[in-house]
């Protein structure tokens, strides 16, 4: 699980910081790190919550680092919605088109 490290670097904290705010040792963090050992659902949660992340981005299963509960507290309409869904389907190269297709419209 490198997006561990990744998130735990960014909040510029290392292995003994962060096992101290999970009450975990450094071995565990380190073997959690580099794939040994997996963390349970309730470490992954707490690391979502120090994180401000997703547990799904934190195991991969995800590329979007906001957690939904911020979308939803952002109440986004259903019209926003059905653009990210649409937009998620897109490969990345259709994607740079879209964005720039948008930023096009924004100024006309």
């Amino acid at each position: 699980m490198n997006r561990i490290a990744e998130l735990r670097k960014e909040k510029h904290l290392n292995q003994v910081g962060l096992a101290l705010k999970l009450n975990v040792s450094q071995k565990m963090i380190s073997s959690y790190e580099s794939g040994i050992h997996q963390p349970s659902i309730d470490t992954l949660i707490k690391m979502s919550e120090i994180f401000n992340t997703s547990v799904d981005y934190i195991i991969g299963n995800s590329n979007i680092k906001t957690p939904a509960e911020k979308f939803i507290k952002d109440a986004l309409t259903s019209s926003e919605i059905e653009l990210l869904d649409i937009f998620k389907d897109l490969d990345k190269q259709k994607q740079q088109k879209a964005i720039g297709i948008l930023f096009a419209l924004k100024n006309y």
